[in-house]
């Protein structure tokens, strides 16, 4: 059988599985007896690129006795994202929690206006969200600065809507999905008229699944002046081409 490798964001790992992308994406987020359920994102990893244990894959990475596939082995389980080079990201996989895939391929990021202030997720290696007026390359520039005492090796984080808050903290909040938005709109405020401060802490961690209706430009891994970015398709394009994984992403969050 084929293997595949895969890096999942949450919670962090490298996995070896005889299951494709598609499989392995719904067996993360309903299991096999379909009791449990839970969003997943995981990237699929070349492992070429990478120094995996052959031996110990092909001893523990063997069929069922029926047949049946083996769903995962795990290669690590600590600073997974840290030790995996960024040239062996494949696509990028977004599950709901009903087990629907979205798949996206890395693309070309293109800044916005000038002065926006930008809402990140952050998934790996902490999953702090931030306000900040860095462009997502600057805000991966910035975070993993290793000469600075406050940094990380690497950085896997999403880029949230703020729709007419980007450029006005006092703008109508209409459609976002935040719960506090009280809180994040003196987040804004304080971060908008503090001239000298680049960001300002939201939410000190994730303690939900991520609403993928509230993402803007999509998805970032990097360090330094290195990243990939995998866009996230706009609302037309979802509704056209990937429906059934959008009313299912959508209903998710209600």
């Amino acid at each position: 059988m084929k293997k595949y490798f895969y890096l999942v964001a949450t919670p962090e790992s490298l996995i070896v599985s005889h299951l494709a992308p598609a499989e392995f994406g719904n067996y993360l987020a309903v299991g096999t007896k379909k009791q449990l359920r839970g969003q997943a994102m995981y990237f699929e990893i070349d492992p070429d690129k990478n120094d995996f244990p052959g031996s110990y894959i092909d001893a523990h990475l063997v069929p069922y006795a029926n047949g049946e596939p083996k769903r995962s082995v795990y290669l690590s389980i600590y600073r997974a994202l840290e030790k995996t080079p960024l040239d062996s990201f494949k696509n990028l996989y977004l599950a709901t929690d009903d087990g629907k895939v979205l798949e996206i391929e890395p693309g070309v990021y293109e800044e916005g206006s000038k002065y926006e202030i930008h809402l990140y997720q952050q998934f790996n290696p902490i999953t702090t969200q931030v306000a900040s007026k860095l462009t997502p390359p600057e805000f991966i520039s910035f975070l993993t600065d290793t000469s600075k005492p406050v940094s990380a090796p690497k950085l896997f984080f999403a880029e949230l809507r703020l729709d007419g808050l980007s450029s006005n903290p006092l703008a109508p909040l209409h459609n976002l999905p935040y719960r506090n938005p009280g809180h994040l709109r003196e987040c804004l405020l304080k971060l908008d008229q503090s001239p000298e401060r680049k960001s300002k802490t939201v939410l000190r961690f994730m303690n939900e699944d991520l609403s993928y209706r509230t993402i803007k430009s999509g998805f970032f891994i990097g360090k330094k002046n290195q990243y990939l970015f995998y866009p996230f398709p706009s609302e037309q394009e979802l509704e056209n081409k990937h429906y059934s994984w959008w009313r299912s992403a959508l209903a998710q969050h209600v």
